[in-house]
This record gives C-alpha cells, structure tokens and sequence, in this order.
C-alpha cells in the first residue's frame, strides 16, 4: 500500500490491496513538506493517521477492504509500528524520482 503525495495533487491511495507493505512515497523538492495527518518522525519515516487512510482517493469503501485495512492496522500494533498517542502508523519514505 502506497500512501502517494504530490504537492499538485495531494495525498492518493496506491496499491490500496497490498496489506503487506506501508509506505508514503514522496515527490518534489521539499524534504519535509507539511502534508495534512502526516508527521514527520525524521527525513526517512513519517507517522500517517490510522483514520487517514481509508478517506483517501484511491481508496476502497468496501467491507471487505475495511477489514482487510484493520487486520494490517493491527499487525502493525504487534509489532510497534502504531503510535497509539496520535493513533498512527509508522511508514518508511520513498523519495519518487
């Protein structure tokens, strides 16, 4: 799953079927833009809001997405990749090229 930005078009759901890879894959010259329910944990991993990603484009509004998304959220709590004080998960960047 591929949480997509780019600052003329914002945030996008890519890859939305993928429940085994998370990451935010970035474009443009900004090493830290300010990107709505994204924090910035250092220039390589960014913490992305649980309740974010399923409202983005792209993504599926399925039962059977939603629950598929919820099994993979609560993967992620297993292995301490959620920040339960701002209720969000811990994603690897990608710089786009």
């Amino acid at each position: 799953m591929i949480v997509d930005y780019a600052p003329s078009k914002r945030l996008s759901l890519l890859e939305a079927d993928d429940f085994k890879g998370f990451k935010l894959r970035l474009a443009g010259d900004e090493t830290r833009p300010p990107i709505p329910g994204v924090t910035f944990v250092d220039d390589a991993n960014v913490l992305i809001g649980v309740d974010l990603v399923p409202t983005l484009p792209g993504a599926p509004r399925t039962p059977e997405w939603m629950a598929g998304y919820r099994a993979m959220v609560d993967y992620a709590a297993k292995k301490g990749w959620i920040d339960v004080a701002t209720n969000s998960i811990r994603a690897h960047v990608e710089r786009a090229s």
